[in-house]
């Protein structure tokens, strides 16, 4: 069972600059925060099962990835 302070060690805080990032509209106000978080910690990609977020990979400023895409990419390297 991995417990957050396993997971702790290997994260990076992310202060969210004033202004908010600019992101591509989202259907749902809850993806929002992610979407800013990505932008504003310059993430490497999104990885969700989101549909909504998914659609939007064409138009953000990362990769927007599927969990089984995310999975496939550790396994070739």
């Amino acid at each position: 069972m991995l417990v957050l302070a396993d997971y702790l060690p290997h994260c990076v805080t992310v202060r969210m600059p004033e202004p908010m990032p600019q992101v591509p509209a989202c259907r749902e106000v809850f993806d929002l925060p992610f979407l800013q978080l990505a932008v504003a910690g310059k993430a490497e990609a999104l990885v969700t099962g989101d549909r909504d977020l998914l659609a939007l990979a064409p138009t953000f400023a990362c990769p927007v990835i599927s969990a089984e895409h995310f999975l496939a990419q550790l396994v070739m390297k």
